[in-house]
């Protein structure tokens, strides 16, 4: 899969994530699948193109979790919009889902 395919399968699980959350809840079934999933192809994304994404710790989060921006070193369009990063990923999940050595060499300050 392209980079640019991935990122818009990544957009369209976390919008649709947010959509089933407010609908049935965060612990709905749907909720979770899909936050799963948009963190499964997060992963993906960052394991399968480690020259062009990298994790940045997102210091503006006011909602407490700590979150990771998984970011796009050269912006994308995609429908008409110039995107730079692949949405957030939760960093208890990122700990799930990487090693501390993929964390490690993934980020940056």
């Amino acid at each position: 899969m392209r980079l640019d395919e991935l990122v818009k399968l990544i957009i369209a699980s976390n919008h649709a994530w947010k959509r089933q959350r407010d609908l049935w809840g965060a612990d709905s079934a749907t909720a979770r699948m899909l936050q799963g999933r948009k963190s499964s192809l997060q992963t993906q994304l960052l394991t399968s193109f480690p020259t062009d994404t990298y994790l940045k710790l997102d210091e503006d989060n006011q909602e407490g979790e700590a979150l990771y921006s998984v970011r796009l070193r050269q912006p994308l369009i995609l429908n008409k919009v110039i995107r730079n990063d692949a949405e957030h990923l939760p960093a208890r999940i990122a700990e799930e889902l990487l090693t501390e050595e993929q964390i490690q060499q993934r980020l940056e300050i």
